[in-house]
């Protein structure tokens, strides 16, 4: 089993600074970025990373701008940028593949960020939350996972449905009988089928 031990990482975003929980070890042939919604931060993810290293997929939990000793403020633009540092960094650490996990906000980010084409796959929790463009879904690029709850509180579930619909394949689409919305997912009663899930993704092949 790969190392799990934790380390705090920073690293540059354009001016600002950015904070980041790096799970495992690299060099790595993948490694995951970690992103959180707007109302929660990298800590968030502090009992599921373990478990990517556990497959062999170090991770790291990123802090984007304005979270838990990042600088500056949070964008919708901001969030591409500072993925687009994250993979950068992973890349000089030894990383050959990126996987991008994102919930909610983070789920946003996670899509856009795969425009660049540089990514092996992306996991979208309860995301897109607000309708996208058709265009926009097109240029998601990489292997693909969508879950929502049908229910969802933040009203992502017809969003989810319609980028799932639009973007191309490999695609899959998960779907709860629920309304938990991006880290409430996780603590819910189907929250191991979920991370399960996730990492059954992000370690596969296909």
């Amino acid at each position: 089993m790969s190392d799990a031990r934790v380390r705090t990482v920073r690293l540059e975003s354009g001016t600002e600074t950015l904070q980041a929980d790096f799970y495992g070890v690299l060099p790595a042939s993948r490694a995951a970025i970690l992103c959180h919604g707007q109302s929660w931060d990298a800590t968030g993810w502090q009992d599921i990373a373990p478990l990517f290293v556990a497959r062999d997929v170090p991770a790291l939990a990123l802090n984007f701008r304005g979270y838990d000793g990042s600088s500056g403020k949070t964008t919708p633009e901001s969030t591409v940028a500072d993925l687009a540092a994250a993979k950068a960094w992973l890349k000089a650490q030894g990383a050959k593949e990126i996987a991008l996990v994102g919930a909610s906000m983070g789920g946003h980010a996670a899509l856009a960020s795969s425009f660049e084409r540089d990514v092996e796959c992306v996991v979208s929790l309860s995301a897109p939350v607000q309708a996208v463009d058709d265009a926009l879904s097109r240029k998601v690029t990489g292997r693909k996972l969508f879950i929502c709850a049908d229910q969802d509180s933040m009203g992502a579930a017809p969003h989810v449905l319609r980028t799932f619909e639009i973007c191309d394949t490999p695609k899959t689409l998960l779907m709860f009988g629920a309304k938990e919305h991006s880290i409430g997912m996780f603590h819910a009663p189907y929250g191991r089928e979920v991370i399960a899930a996730i990492l059954d993704f992000v370690a596969g092949r296909g």
